[in-house]
């Protein structure tokens, strides 16, 4: 009797861990094909022939072993029974609205910007269109975090809203929005490895407009010209080294060594000041710290807001010791921004990190590309 009552909790015990467990989802079959991605990890598509899944590993900070799977189904078709209970998108969408302004740049490239009716941080939006859109009411700020407008996200009605989250809280934000019937899809290419494997979300994007080939032709493009930029540097034997920040109060935070933004320096010629640090994320260090290490610093990029020397100054009267600073060896990556605070660097750039590379080259390496006009970047002077 004893045997047969474990047999039957063992029993009760996988049924039941069997329902609950997200990995034991029903079977959708086997894709018919998988798109091979160059760089990017945090996604993956694939196509099932009546619909395409794509799938998004890990979208925030410090997440492990999180999966989200969207389906697309071309408008005209029926969805298929294997969908049901799935989260399905009929495409292509015809509205969204941007929790992010990195996603501008995305649909900005995809020519699909008029898809927009809502954003997040729209006073600090730099894309032109956008702007015009917002003047004549077309698009609407939605807030943001916890101050998110949900009565005005539920009255646009979009086809889906682009989140992201840079800790697990965003779950409380999405499960709410679900509650409500709108439709969320989590973005986490902020995330990625490198600058080519952020601007490879571009194809992500697009499978939702229906835009493969145009995103693969956009992407395949930058791609060359990156690597391109990349191959008449890598020769290089004289590296400059470069400090990148600004202090917030008492506290500078440097960008990891193995981020984007260390990725960028040394395909452009340079040593990152902290690329023997391993994370990906940005982290606190002393000003002591930094004034210590800076002093050996050729270059000095990417110092927050300011426009001029002077500016730069008014946050610590020692950046003047500084050799960057007395070399006037110091530029900003705000060239396109705006007076309300808006930088397409943060939204152009994500997508075009082959411009972004150039300006770098341009600044490292003056001789290699002498009479060079910067797009993002300018030189600070007093």
């Amino acid at each position: 009797m004893p045997g047969r009552v474990l047999l039957f909790i063992l029993l009760i015990c996988c049924f039941f861990g069997c329902i609950s467990n997200p990995k034991n989802k029903k079977s959708t079959g086997s894709p018919v094909g998988r798109q091979q991605n160059f760089a990017a990890t945090g996604f993956s598509v694939e196509d099932f022939g009546t619909f395409q899944k794509l799938t998004v590993t890990d979208p925030w900070q410090k997440s492990k072993n999180n999966q989200f799977d969207y389906y697309l189904v071309e408008k005209g078709r029926n969805i298929p029974d294997v969908l049901k209970g799935e989260q399905v998108f009929q495409t292509p969408l015809r509205t969204v609205v941007c929790l992010s302004t990195t996603h501008i740049g995305f649909l900005d490239a995809l020519k699909e910007i008029t898809a927009i009716t809502g954003l997040s941080g729209s006073a600090y939006v730099s894309n032109e269109a956008i702007k015009k859109g917002l003047a004549e009411n077309r698009i609407h700020e939605v807030g943001n975090e916890q101050g998110l407008n949900y009565e005005m996200i539920l009255q646009l009605k979009p086809d889906v809203v682009f989140a992201f989250g840079v800790g697990s809280e965003i779950g409380a934000q999405t499960n709410k929005l679900h509650d409500l019937g709108i439709p969320v899809v989590l973005v986490g290419e902020y995330l990625e490895r490198s600058p080519l494997a952020k601007a490879e979300w571009i194809k992500f994007f697009g499978a939702f407009f229906g835009k493969k080939q145009m995103a693969d032709s956009v992407y395949e493009n930058i791609r060359i010209s990156y690597e391109k930029i990349r191959n008449e540097v890598s020769k290089e034997t004289e590296l400059p080294t470069v400090l990148t920040g600004l202090p917030f109060k008492d506290t500078w935070w440097i960008a990891g060594g193995r981020s984007n933004l260390a990725e960028l320096i040394a395909d452009a010629g340079g040593k990152f000041l902290w690329r023997e640090n391993l994370s990906r994320e940005a982290f606190p260090v002393s000003l002591e710290e930094v004034f210590v290490r800076a002093s050996k610093a050729d270059y000095w990029i990417n110092c927050g807001s300011v426009g001029n020397i002077s500016e730069l100054m008014a946050f610590d009267q020692r950046f003047s010791e500084l050799p960057a600073v007395k070399k006037s060896q110091v530029y900003n990556n705000n060239l396109r921004s705006t007076p309300g605070g808006g930088n397409d660097y943060w939204e152009s750039g994500v997508v075009h990190p082959d411009l972004v590379l150039a300006d770098l080259v341009a600044i490292l390496h003056p001789k290699k590309t002498a009479g060079k006009d910067f797009y993002y970047y300018k030189h600070l002077l007093k």
